[in-house]
This record gives structure tokens, sequence and C-alpha cells, in this order.
């Protein structure tokens, strides 16, 4: 096997490593939602972070390619988590935070237009645009760049694959 073969082989597995990493980032997302009843954004990091991992531990490889392709990948993968949230959440159970006393009445009137459309049996893809925030688009942007940084690390790379 020549050196060509080699970088595609790595490339390859490294592309099936964080599309895995990505998808169980995304379910990790969702099920936390659905566990927990509230809308944390900050756990999308985690797709980054599993996107990575993945990439490295299947590729054995730390390239600036890879780190690439990790950082769009897991851009799907939290496209992933939030339609799986929207899809096995209901508003129903994002709507425990509602009856909290320090709640915003503006954050109560979303959960039940949400509640409403949902019964109403409008399309998934309209509730994650209600269930998406202005700050998601933060995260995204930092778990985009934690797979980039952790997929291209030689730190990660030396601490997973030392020797001895």
């Amino acid at each position: 096997m020549n050196s060509d073969d080699r970088i595609l082989t790595g490339i390859i597995a490294a592309f099936a490593g964080a599309v895995t990493g990505a998808m169980v980032g995304a379910i990790v997302w969702a099920k936390y939602v659905g566990w927990t009843g509230m809308t944390a954004g900050w756990v999308s990091v985690t797709v980054g972070f599993l996107t990575a991992l993945g990439a490295m531990v299947a590729s054995r490889s730390r390239r600036a390619l890879i780190a690439l392709m990790c950082s769009i990948i897991a851009i799907f993968g939290m496209l992933l988590g939030k339609y799986l949230d929207a899809k096995w959440n209901p508003p129903s159970t994002v709507d425990i935070m509602e009856g909290q006393p320090d709640m915003p009445p503006e954050y109560a009137k979303r959960i039940a237009k949400m509640v409403e459309e949902s019964e109403a049996g409008d399309s998934t893809w309209k509730l994650i645009w209600m269930r998406t925030e202005w700050y998601d688009i933060f995260y995204y942007v930092i778990a985009s760049l934690v797979a980039f940084q952790m997929a291209y690390s030689t730190k990660l790379y030396r601490f997973i694959f030392r020797s001895g």
C-alpha cells in the first residue's frame, strides 16, 4: 500500500468515525433535552467533541483536512441533534420549566405556541425553527471550532495513542 492509498484510507476512516461520533453526540444531546426538559445549547459542544474523537480514533491520524471535515460534520451532527430533539421530545416535555416562578412570560408563551403547533400536526421542521434561539448559532460555531481543534490537537493525539 503506497502513501496515497494510506492517506485516502485514513480520510475514509476519519469520515466514518466523525459521522459516527456526530450521530452519537446528536442522540446524547436530544436525550439530554428529553431527560432534563431543558434546551441547553451548551450540550451541543459534546457533538463537536465526539465528532473529533471518532475521527481521531478511527483514522489514527491528525491532519488539517480531517480537522476541517470534522468541523463540517459537527455542524450536520448538531442539526441532526436539533431534528431528533424536535422528533423525540414533544413541546410538552420542554414545558417542565413553565411552572418556574422566575420564568420569563415570553418564554411561557413560546412554549404554549409550540404545544399548540405540535398538537395541530405541524411539521418537525417548523418545531425545529420554533425551538431555535439566536444563541444556538453561537454554540454551533463553538462546537464546530471544538471539533476542528480537537481533531488537529497534538496533545490529544499523543494522549490517546501513547505507547507503553
